[in-house]
């Protein structure tokens, strides 16, 4: 269990590291500001984002791309990342495009979901692109971020999709790691082959979560896929696992 503990630590600190040095560049990728394009639109049509009352919080934020992509259509967002550099190039974003903090603002931060944090405001959509597989325990994340979601709130997750078929047999032999994620990368990484349906029916149903839905339709580079999870926050279904 140390040692599972251990490790976990490791891949925070690693990331945390690793994307404090690329903040500055991190916008430049290519792909980058294509994939968080259609993230976007992705999750447009999975929630009905209203510009005169909707709260958002993404968590792993990044430099904000994507929620900059979807702060025409929000009240307010806020943004949370580990990384401090993250969040240094998310708010330089925010105040050259000379939008209110009030209306879109990150915080460095590694969230516990305990009362206090982010002064305890629940959202009405938490959010969270291409970084789940950068998660070790995907469960308890996602049990975390519900803490902070209204009830009848909605949570969303894009991804890479694990593969299924021949490209899962293919995993067995290590070639669909380095198709989604390349070597270098490999030390930030715990979910190198993707995520799939059960693995993100488990977190969402652990957190209480329901209504859940997985589509992987939405392609990617490489002819790699992303997905897109959804659940609703269930009153009823919180007070069961309370």
């Amino acid at each position: 269990m140390a040692t599972i503990a251990q490790d976990a630590i490791n891949f925070i600190e690693a990331n945390k590291d690793h994307f404090d040095k690329n903040a500055h560049e991190y916008d430049e990728q290519p792909y980058a500001l294509e994939r968080a394009r259609r993230t976007a639109i992705k999750m447009r049509e999975a929630y009905d984002f209203k510009e005169d009352i909707t709260t958002v919080l993404e968590y792993a934020c990044g430099t904000g791309l994507v929620s900059r992509e979807l702060a025409p259509y929000t009240k307010r967002i806020v943004g949370v990342d580990i990384s401090q550099g993250m969040v240094d190039q998310y708010n330089l974003r925010v105040r050259n495009q000379g939008i209110p903090p009030e209306e879109m603002q990150a915080f460095r931060a590694e969230l516990k979901g305990e009362a206090g944090e982010l002064g305890d405001e629940k959202f009405d959509v938490i959010i969270c692109a291409s970084a789940y597989h950068h998660f070790p325990d995907i469960d308890a994340v996602t049990r975390i971020l519900t803490h902070f979601l209204k009830y009848g709130g909605v949570f969303l997750v894009v991804d890479l999709a694990k593969r299924t078929g021949d490209h899962a047999h293919e995993q067995g032999h290590g070639h669909e790691h380095h198709q989604l994620i390349p070597d270098h990368v490999h030390h930030i990484v715990p979910h190198r082959g993707g995520l799939g349906e059960s693995d993100m029916r488990r977190a969402f149903e652990s957190a209480g979560l329901n209504s859940f839905s997985f589509d992987d339709s939405l392609v990617a580079k490489h002819d790699s896929r992303l997905f897109i999870a959804k659940g609703i926050k269930s009153k009823a279904q919180c007070q069961l696992m309370a």
